[in-house]
């Protein structure tokens, strides 16, 4: 055996060791200072919160820190050192409503804590949701070598001390009257005897815009609208049939079906006005911050049996950060109107 292969064994390259965290922090972004923000205590709206780390080895100097050491990291609450609770909770999937309340800090509080960041750290993100009023104190815990180490000072052997705050508003309720707006614009274009409106939910608290974003009704599937009133052969003055649907707020259009060309000699003598003639319509639907409902009605009826269902619709209208409303709209029958209530 040659001399150079004896050396080559005698200093085989070994892989560096994590030997300790040169830097455990927790910031609400990577290159953010800030030190508390507010959300909306609804279980949805969510704030960013990221957890930086950066390691050494034996001899000091800058290193990767494992996957394991970084897929460890947990959030916690700064007092006790135990993971998020009683109503707060983090999550690794970033939801819809990620939109700041305000901010819970002044300019004048920007903290100045870059100091000596000299190695890039590797970052965790965290969405947090609180469903409960109140602030919290984050801090973050990782495992490093089977030992637990906290960022709120109380690891011994390894002191780092690093948290931000976060305070749950209770969301704003509001009044039907005067807040939440119902009104209707006619799309103009359809044939004689047929007559079809466009409603409009939205939310104005003090004139302001806060934008409706999405509705559930029970037993409704994701993504489906909902036609929760129908009637045909209704007798009613001009009109016979009535078809209601609440449009999901991601459709641009829907299509809706109505009698028409009906008989005037026929509906001299029949109230009902039967017809077998049927006409489509494209109607846009998308709204800016706005619930739509379609209503369709005719002066003539289907040719097939009288139907007459619906009545009230209790549903959720969700806004922009994610609160629920409960509200719930009456069709009139008789009237051939819709009128906004409390769910």
């Amino acid at each position: 055996m040659s001399e150079s292969m004896d050396a080559t064994n005698n200093h085989q390259i070994t892989a560096p060791v994590l030997a300790g965290l040169a830097s455990f922090k927790v910031k609400f972004d990577a290159s953010d200072n800030a030190q508390s923000r507010a959300l909306f205590a609804n279980g949805r709206m969510q704030v960013k919160v990221q957890v930086l780390v950066s390691g050494v080895n034996a001899d000091g100097e800058a290193m990767h820190v494992p996957a394991d050491v970084m897929e460890s990291i947990e959030l916690i609450h700064y007092a006790t050192g135990k993971t998020l609770r009683d109503g707060w909770a983090a999550s690794n999937v970033q939801g819809r409503f990620t939109v700041e309340a305000r901010s819970a800090m002044s300019v004048g509080e920007i903290a100045d804590d870059m100091e000596d960041d000299s190695v890039h750290p590797q970052v965790r993100t965290f969405w947090v949701s609180s469903s409960s009023a109140g602030p919290t104190q984050i801090g973050a815990r990782l495992f490093l070598d089977g030992e637990r180490i906290l960022s709120n000072g109380t690891t011994l052997s390894s002191v780092h001390d690093s948290s931000v705050t976060i305070e749950a508003e209770t969301p704003a309720t509001y009044s039907v009257d005067g807040v939440f707006r119902l009104y209707q614009t006619r799309i103009g274009n359809e044939s004689p005897g047929n007559r079809i409106w466009k409603y409009h939910l939205g939310l104005y608290p003090g004139g302001k815009q806060i934008r409706l974003v999405d509705w559930i009704v029970e037993g409704v599937k994701e993504g489906e609208n909902y036609n929760f009133a129908d009637g045909n052969r209704l007798n009613e003055i001009k009109t016979n049939y009535m078809d209601c649907i609440f449009v999901r707020p991601e459709k641009s259009s829907i299509t809706v079906t109505l009698p028409v060309n009906g008989d005037p000699f026929v509906y001299t003598f029949t109230r009902d006005a039967q017809t077998w003639s049927h006409k489509h319509y494209k109607v846009i639907t998308q709204s800016d911050g706005e619930l739509t409902i379609v209503q369709a009605l005719s002066e003539y009826s289907e040719n097939t049996t009288a139907r007459k269902y619906g009545g009230v619709l209790f549903f959720i209208a969700i806004d922009e950060y994610g609160t629920e409303h409960k509200l719930s709209i009456r069709a009139d029958f008789y009237e051939r109107d819709l009128y906004l209530q409390r769910g």
